[in-house]
């Protein structure tokens, strides 16, 4: 792993100090009409700058959540009043900061501007970073622009054999986002572990393919705001399981209608079972809790555990298992929601969960009224708040 040195809030804000804006006269000559302008745009650049390193500290320390939002996106649409556009353009660079370290230092020290930075960023690795940083100080802009053009058109990581060497994409577990789960018992007490890294291997088309697919996605709206990477991963797999179960079930009524009409009083159709059910192990002495993986068992944060068991399928050895919520009263919320994730500005229509807007322990009942859906990852933020909230903690990072 890559270890990054990070600027201090004080450096970044002592570098990225703005040139003096100009007051607005009409009426000047020309050549101070010029340098007035160029003063002025010069300010525009610092200013983006300024705010993409802002940016990027609040995406790596995760402030959007002390803000009151489930990811940094709904904070930037909501709170900061940007654009879908704006938002990734700063997110672009702000991952690109955060992945390229002596970049970022350049944009602090105020030694790159935005429009340099952007072209760096576009080419340089982890390797070759200094070399670009040092590249785009000694030219202009277009002369730039020409360079990380050619860099592109090379052929790049190619063996011997003339084989396109694999891209590496590194792929953050994220915390738990079940479409439903059920609970168990019991494991031994676990320290909570961090999350597990999933790296997969692409060659140049596939890489160039995954990028095409996952800008598609995000333009259509098929996945929630800020979905990070494995949540893609993981809402393309459900979606492979849901076209499956669904031509499955086609297959079967085509062969129901091939052997006789069809049944006069057909039986109420079932709620749609999730695409995966997944096993939690809690121990009822210590109340320690773990996800059943195939690497070993992953403990839960306090929130995931919380979320679960608003919506769960709970088994206790020698009884029958139990729903939280009656399948019946689960169904119509889901549809009184339109089988969308009600948080504002998320919709997402993945991995839903039905959410107890009053905790059962608070007295919250099972009804319908006391009953809202959410997609996992605004689920455990919910119950982030209610645990910080209860707990007095404040905003203070």
């Amino acid at each position: 792993m890559t270890t990054m040195t990070r600027t201090s809030p004080t450096t970044a804000s002592a570098a990225a100090a703005a040139p003096s804006l100009p007051p607005f006269t009409p009426d000047r000559p020309a050549a101070e009409v010029d340098t007035a302008l160029r003063q002025a745009l010069a300010a525009c650049d610092r200013a983006r700058e300024c705010a993409v390193l802002w940016i990027a500290e609040v995406q790596r320390r995760a402030l959007y959540r002390q803000f009151g939002h489930a990811s940094l996106e709904l904070y930037a649409v909501h709170e900061l009043g940007f654009s879908r556009n704006r938002y990734w353009q700063f997110k672009r660079l702000a991952d690109d900061l955060d992945r390229l370290p002596i970049l970022q230092e350049a944009v602090a020290r105020g030694d790159l501007g935005w429009t340099k930075a952007q072209q760096v960023a576009r080419v340089a690795g982890t390797a070759t970073q200094a070399a670009w940083v040092e590249k785009a100080k000694a030219t202009g802009r277009r002369e730039l622009e020409r360079e990380v053009m050619a860099a592109q058109a090379k052929p790049r990581g190619r063996g011997a054999s003339g084989a396109v060497a694999p891209a590496q994409l590194a792929l953050g577990a994220p915390g738990l986002a079940p479409a439903q789960i059920e609970a168990a018992s019991p494991p031994r007490p676990l320290e909570a572990d961090p999350p597990t890294s999933i790296t997969l291997r692409a060659d140049s088309l596939q890489l160039a393919r995954y990028e095409a697919l996952v800008e598609r996605v995000r333009k259509l709206g098929a996945v929630p705001r800020g979905a990070d990477r494995m949540e893609l991963v993981l809402a393309a797999l459900a979606a492979l399981v849901e076209d499956a179960e669904a031509r499955r079930q086609a297959k079967t009524m085509t062969r129901a209608g091939a052997a006789g009409p069809a049944d006069p009083a057909p039986r109420r159709a079932r709620p749609a079972a999730p695409a995966a059910r997944i096993v939690i192990q809690q121990c009822p002495e210590c109340g320690h809790a773990a996800a059943a993986t195939a690497r070993g068992e992953r403990a839960l944060a306090p929130a995931q555990l919380a979320a679960a068991r608003c919506d769960a399928i709970v088994h206790k050895g020698g009884k029958r298992n139990r729903a939280t919520i009656a399948p019946a009263t689960r169904a119509a919320v889901l549809a009184r929601d339109r089988h969308r994730c009600a948080a504002p500005g998320c919709g997402s229509a993945r991995f839903l969960e039905v959410h107890h807007v009053v905790p059962r322990e608070a007295g919250g009942s099972n009804r319908a009224e006391n009953l809202v859906t959410l997609c996992g990852r605004c689920h455990r933020f919910a119950h982030e708040q209610a645990r910080r909230e209860a707990s007095g903690v404040g905003d203070g990072a």
